[in-house]
């Protein structure tokens, strides 16, 4: 009996903890990253989009989400931020226009996506949060860090390595879990 007790409260603290993002502006829309899956941030006062980036041995690979998401953007941005994502040996660098800060909302106030969502888009999309009167699109870090998976996986087929297959469905449990 004991034991039920302490998993009902392992699963009640669970479903109450906040979930927390990193909120990022491309072209005109809010986007929001899992934080649990991010390395850090840097900023470009240049404007011109950076190179992959070493650290530690393992490459950033930039990713382009406003290319990716098919968002117009100007040509070149005064001010260039970059969102450092990783889930096991899969990293990537996210070029953002803007980075408004943390976000920490309940489970239930990360709402679903509307039926107009119905293509390939699902899989792009963890749901949507209200944020400064307007809606923060949530991106499935599985997703965006794709192309990284897909070189992870051809890395670990040719040295006999973790499989990739098993850190995308890692990525992916965690993010359905929430």
């Amino acid at each position: 009996m004991a034991a039920s007790e302490k998993k009902e409260a392992r699963v009640t603290s669970a479903s109450t903890s906040p979930l927390c993002f990193i909120i990022t502006t491309i072209g005109e829309r809010y986007f929001g990253f899992e934080a649990e899956y991010l390395l850090g941030v840097r900023t470009r006062e240049n404007g011109e989009f950076p190179q992959d980036q070493v650290v530690q041995g393992i490459a950033d690979q930039v990713v382009n989400l406003a290319a990716r998401l098919n968002v117009a953007t100007e040509d070149q941005w005064d001010r260039t931020e970059e969102v450092l994502l990783g889930a096991g040996k899969c990293r990537g660098c996210v070029l953002v226009q803007k980075i408004h800060g943390s976000l920490e909302v309940h489970k239930s106030q990360l709402l679903p996506l509307p039926p107009q969502f119905c293509g390939p888009e699902r899989g792009w999309y963890r749901g949507m949060i209200l944020f400064d009167h307007s809606v923060v699109l949530v991106l499935n870090t599985a997703w965006v860090l794709e192309e990284q998976l897909d070189g992870v996986m051809s890395q670990a087929e040719s040295q006999g390595t973790e499989s990739s297959v098993a850190l995308q469905g890692q990525i992916q449990s965690k993010s359905q879990a929430c």
